[in-house]
């Protein structure tokens, strides 16, 4: 191969690379806090009324308080180009993989319990009141695995099924399942158990389940754990070489400076069930930040503090 071959095509190389590299600087935009005391880059993932999930350049998921967030970027989270962004990530279907390799193509909607109810009636098998061979192609696969899994038995197909069904009589049988309401392409929405997805898929689906579990009575909380979880999701989907938990961000505590002080990042995780934490304070030194810190959120320890200004 000539020089000017091999020059053409590093040549060709380098102006891929910064078309790459110019789309992704396009998409970030600067964000700051309510007093400008902290700015950082970072690209919208999504949003509800109360929180905002940013991806960093780095790749880390954080979610933080609207109302924390300066007025210029509540407003640009309120605007329609925001609001677009967010859809057009959202409103692509996802693909989750199964333990056992299967595809499954859907929308993850919320943490949930939910009773999967299985009868026999005229000889034809019932889930949740509805006939077995009415149900979409891929629902019908996902029941039959998720009672070959509870039942500890094998069933491929309705005829396997329909067998296995007459055991139970006349009589309905309850199976209670733990993981991810999902909405399928055909619009069927099914309660899809952790049990069935892959260990890379947990990673990022099972964080925050233990909390939400835990909230029953706290409806707020439940909704917040369930955003989070979409949220990490959609970001996931983006780019599936990437599996990050989102981390909660408090800018609270950065009050106005005086004298000689740094802005420190504290990382802090719930003694108890809960999400990593990074909690932004103004303070002189690396212990008084870590003391700040735990002094507004007790029940939690410190993993790290490192200076987040200079």
């Amino acid at each position: 191969m000539g020089a000017s071959a091999v020059y053409q095509r590093v040549l060709g190389c380098v102006v891929v690379l910064t078309a790459i590299a110019f789309a992704r600087s396009a998409e970030a935009r600067l964000w700051s806090s309510e007093n400008g005391h902290y700015k950082t880059e970072a690209d919208l993932i999504s949003f509800n009324k109360e929180l905002v999930v940013l991806k960093k350049p780095g790749g880390s998921l954080i979610a933080v308080e609207l109302k924390e967030l300066s007025e210029a970027d509540r407003k640009y989270v309120a605007s329609k180009e925001a609001k677009k962004e967010v859809e057009k990530a959202s409103g692509k279907l996802q693909t989750w993989t199964g333990i056992d390799g299967m595809k499954v193509r859907g929308s993850i909607l919320a943490f949930g319990r939910k009773d999967l109810v299985l009868q026999r009636r005229r000889g034809k098998v019932v889930v949740n009141d509805k006939l077995f061979e009415d149900l979409d192609e891929l629902h019908q696969r996902l029941v039959l695995k998720i009672v070959s899994q509870l039942a500890e038995t094998k069933l491929e197909d309705e005829k396997q099924l329909t067998e296995w069904s007459k055991a139970l009589g006349g009589q309905p049988k309850t199976y209670t399942l733990e993981g991810v309401l999902m909405e399928l392409e055909s619009g069927d929405q099914v309660g899809v158990p952790f049990f069935l997805f892959s260990k890379e898929d947990l990673e990022i689906l099972q964080p925050g389940w233990e909390r939400w579990l835990e909230s029953e009575k706290d409806q707020g909380t439940r909704d917040e754990e369930s955003f989070l979880m979409r949220s990490a999701a959609l970001a996931y989907q983006r780019d599936r070489a990437e599996r990050r938990q989102i981390e909660r961000m408090k800018l609270s505590l950065l009050g106005a400076a005086t004298g000689v002080v740094n802005i420190w990042e504290v990382g802090l995780r719930s003694r108890a069930n809960g999400r990593p934490m990074r909690v932004l304070v103004t303070a002189e030194n690396n212990v008084q930040a870590g003391q700040i810190a735990l002094r507004q959120n007790p029940g939690f320890a410190i993993i790290g503090v490192r200076k987040a200004s200079y």
